[in-house]
């Protein structure tokens, strides 16, 4: 979806994992240019790709994927409703997690405004406010 975020603009998300016990998840959460330049990717794993109760942050620069950074930390629940802030700054994006706890991450790819925005998730969203 294309929204136009500006610098020091915030991104509420809600929603509530879908997930039985037996099941993967991977859900993810971009924001950036376009799919070939994504400034955050936030990606809770619950069991997916070997990782397990994990977040995964990253980024892609020319359709390039950056390194992974785990930060620990996590704190979905299956079945469970969630909210994530988003905020955008000049150097960078705070997030702050469903128990409180805040991650910041670089604007690696310098923009002051991102016109890109998706989420693919095994979660159904229930709102997306942006202020």
């Amino acid at each position: 979806h294309k929204i136009g975020l500006k610098v020091c603009v915030r991104v509420c998300e809600w929603g509530q994992t879908m997930i039985s016990l037996g099941c993967d998840f991977g859900c993810s959460f971009n924001l950036g240019l376009n799919d070939q330049n994504i400034a955050l990717h936030l990606n809770p794993r619950f069991d997916v790709w070997g990782d397990k109760d994990t977040i995964v942050l990253n980024s892609v620069e020319k359709g390039k994927w950056k390194a992974e950074v785990q930060p620990g930390g996590f704190c979905f629940f299956r079945g469970e409703s969630f909210k994530i802030i988003i905020k955008f700054k000049c150097k960078g994006f705070s997030i702050t997690l469903p128990n409180g706890s805040r991650i910041t991450v670089p604007n690696c790819i310098y923009a002051n405004k991102y016109s890109y925005f998706r989420f693919d998730c095994d979660v159904s969203i229930s709102s997306v406010e942006i202020r």
